[in-house]
Formats: C-alpha cells, structure tokens, sequence
C-alpha cells in the first residue's frame, strides 16, 4: 500500500506557513491490512450491472428521490449512492476492458499520491504483453475504431453530442482510460477515502487486464504530482 508520512505530531509554524517538506526517507511503506484495504490482489470483475442484462444500450438510469422526498428536503441515503457509484462503476469495467485487452493492453501502471484531504490518481502508461509501453492517443485510436467511444454516454462519461468532432471523441476516450479507470481501481485498492487523514503519502500500482487483479507496487518510486518531496 502507500509510502505514508505521518504529519500527526508535526509541531507546525506559528506564522501559519507550511511544515517543511519531507524527504524520501521519512516515509514508510504499509502493507495493506495497516492500511486499511483489502487484501492483495484485489480483484475486479467484468459482468455488467445485473439490470443491464436486459436494457439497451445507454439506458442506465440513476436512481432519483421520489417527489416526497424533494418536498420535505431529504437526501439521497448514502448506501443507494454508493450502489449507484458501484453500478456505474462495474458498467465501467464492462464497457473499457475487454476493448482495451483487444487494443493490446494487457498491463497498466498507475501512480497516486495526496494526503490531509484527498487521494489523487493518475496513468503512467500501459503495457502490451512483451512489456512495451504502449502509446496513449494511439490506444485511444483504436478504441475509438473499434466504436467504444458510443458507449460512454451509458456511463455518464463527459460526451458532447454523437456528432462531436474526432479529436474530441479521443480526447474524451483518452481521458476516460487514463483518469476514470485509473481512479476507479485506486479507490479498490486503497478504499473510497485514500489521502484523508494526517499524513501525505505516495504509491504506484499494476493493474493485470487479464487476469482482472491489482497489485500495489511496494519499491514505487517518489513520482508526484500533489505534494511535495524534499530532494
């Protein structure tokens, strides 16, 4: 799991400015129960939403209040948010991987890195199966050939319209394969609140798109992009 540096007992300046940043080797690597998450691999599945079975295509509909709950102000109870998030998420799984092994990925490479507030996630690149990188707009290419972008508005992707230019079209697929994906297994791994608590923290991953596991990366190198390491 994460390299974590605990900020609990930092002593932080009286003029309100920033704790001095810290260094690669003030972090320590946990295992995942320490953690908190799953026990490795986490797996991941490719079925489609059960009720997908039976509706058409970009049919998914969001679960709504009912109008007496819009009249007396109540909320949406937390455990149908998350049923949809877990729905619209394995509609994810079962849109964008088996196109993206058939585009040849077979392996991606994902970093993360947050803290205090907030975890982040990002791509580093995917892998075909002889381990070459494989360039992003040109998977996103063949996804788009293969007619995968038409499927993203069932998934509440950014779409525009079915008519939207082509460089749009691969730039929302890339974004699509590059972000929600990659955020969606991070959240599997390191649990929905990754990066909430008083520590930073930094770590990489691999997603296995055959075999449908993710794997944490525990010799990770300190690549980040939303904190700071001194050097």
């Amino acid at each position: 799991m994460p390299f974590i540096h605990d900020q609990s007992d930092i002593e932080w300046p009286e003029d309100g400015s920033d704790a001095p940043d810290p260094r690669v080797s003030d972090f320590v690597y946990l295992p995942a129960p320490e953690y908190g998450g799953p026990q490795e691999p986490v797996r991941f599945s490719l079925q489609p939403p059960a009720s997908e079975s039976t509706a058409s295509p970009g049919a998914v509909e969001p679960q709504r209040r009912s109008i007496l709950d819009r009249l007396l102000g109540r909320r949406t109870p937390q455990s149908r948010v998350i049923r949809d998030h877990e729905r619209r998420r394995q509609l994810l799984f079962a849109t964008l991987v088996p196109p993206l092994r058939a585009a040849g990925a077979k392996r991606a490479y994902c970093r993360y890195d947050g803290g205090n507030d907030e975890g982040f996630s990002w791509l580093d690149h995917y892998e075909s199966e002889s381990g070459d990188r494989l360039d992003l707009d040109a998977l996103a290419a063949r996804l788009l050939a293969m007619g995968v972008h038409d499927q993203l508005p069932a998934i509440e992707a950014r779409s525009q319209s079915a008519a939207i230019f082509k460089h749009q079209k691969l730039a929302e697929l890339r974004d699509v394969v590059s972000d929600q994906l990659v955020e969606e297994w991070a959240m599997l791994l390191l649990g929905r609140g990754f990066g909430t608590g008083e520590y930073c923290m930094y770590g990489a991953f691999w997603v296995d798109l055959e075999a449908c596991t993710i794997i944490d990366d525990g010799n990770a190198d300190p690549v980040v992009k939303n904190i700071t390491i001194a050097g």
